[in-house]
């Protein structure tokens, strides 16, 4: 997997997985489409309480994130609120909205 600064985000957020956020039954795929300066489509499989980080496209993703990859790098350093940049569309986001809003009990970050 290559290396760069939203690639290292995604494997923070994978090391920073709460299984406690979710029920035990859980089985998803959070899938990422980074534009921008670090383009590339990677997916956070989570299962059995793990959360393992993939490079490529899901086959049945829970959520897709749509962000070019400075904006979620900004996201993950707290230099941009999440929920500001997705209300002003800097990054956008398809599949199970409620999933979405777990996110932030999920990793955490920082």
């Amino acid at each position: 997997m290559s290396q760069n600064a939203f690639c290292d985000v995604l494997i923070s957020m994978s090391k920073a997985f709460n299984p406690s956020a979710v029920s035990n039954e859980c089985v998803a795929d959070i899938q990422f489409h980074a534009t921008g300066k670090e383009p590339g489509d990677y997916y956070l499989h989570i299962e059995d309480g793990k959360c393992v980080l993939h490079e490529g496209v899901s086959k049945s993703p829970k959520i897709t994130i749509n962000t070019p990859s400075e904006v979620w790098v900004a996201m993950a350093k707290g230099e941009l609120d999440g929920k500001k940049a997705f209300f002003e569309k800097k990054f956008t986001v398809s599949g199970d909205f409620m999933f979405l809003m777990k996110l932030r009990n999920m990793f955490k970050l920082g």
